[in-house]
């Protein structure tokens, strides 16, 4: 009931740093430090996000996009770029893996266009995504795969793509510690890069009640993904 939802809402917020590298098929390396900023509110099997990134891109014209960056201009010279990026508000629903055998997760993302087009920041338009995950546990081993479809706002004079995410893998509970690797695949949404597909893995542990560690890095298997990132995020649990 109302009184059971309300005991089980919980509200956490999230930062660190998160650096990668990568060409994306371009003539120069493009560097990017980005320091998430998020909130997450969830009343029971609801999650609600919001989320602002600090930005800092060294490279080619590439810009920040939801869901990986976009290039806009393989050819531009190479500048130093520096901001917050857009807003991302979440909205997510869980079907608890009691419930008919499987977990499921519907969620969806507005990306609101507040970062700064002149600067290279951002598209200055809204982006939409829709995606659908399903889990199943078999003791402390929870496989997984998703599929998502984006929908980028075309910046003046550029024809962003439509395309498919997907994401395939498993978390391992050891102890109060979660490890996590997936292979993660994006349908580029410039023509002038090619689909990005990376390896990732990450490790989370509680560094107390209310903190959670996380330490992650990705390989990039394709032109259109970062050669590598590597970040570190702590969680503190508000209630």
């Amino acid at each position: 009931g109302d009184a059971d939802a309300a005991a089980n809402t919980q509200l956490s917020f999230t930062t660190g740093v998160d650096y990668s590298k990568g060409d994306y098929g371009t003539a120069i390396d493009t560097s990017m430090v980005v320091v998430p900023l998020s909130a997450r509110l969830r009343p029971g099997n609801w999650r609600v996000t919001a989320s602002i990134p600090w930005i800092r891109i060294d490279g080619a014209n590439v810009v920040g996009g939801s869901n990986g960056p976009i290039v806009i201009d393989p050819n531009a010279p190479r500048t130093v770029r520096k901001g917050f990026g857009d807003v991302s508000l979440g909205l997510a629903y869980d079907i608890p893996e009691q419930d008919f055998g499987l977990g499921v997760q519907f969620s969806g993302r507005v990306k609101l266009p507040t970062a700064s087009q002149s600067k290279g920041l951002g598209t200055g338009k809204a982006d939409f995504s829709g995606a659908v995950e399903l889990s199943k546990t078999y003791g402390p081993v929870t496989p997984f795969v998703s599929v998502g479809y984006r929908m980028p706002g075309d910046p003046a004079g550029i024809d962003l793509q439509n395309g498919f995410v997907g994401s395939a893998g498993f978390s391992v509970a050891t102890g109060r510690s979660v490890v996590l690797l997936s292979y993660d695949y994006r349908e580029s949404a410039s023509l002038l890069a090619q689909d990005s597909q990376e390896l990732f893995g990450a490790f989370t542990t509680p560094m107390s009640k209310k903190l959670d560690f996380t330490l992650y890095g990705s390989a990039g298997l394709s032109k259109g993904a970062p050669d590598y990132g590597v970040g570190a995020m702590i969680t503190i649990k508000a209630f």
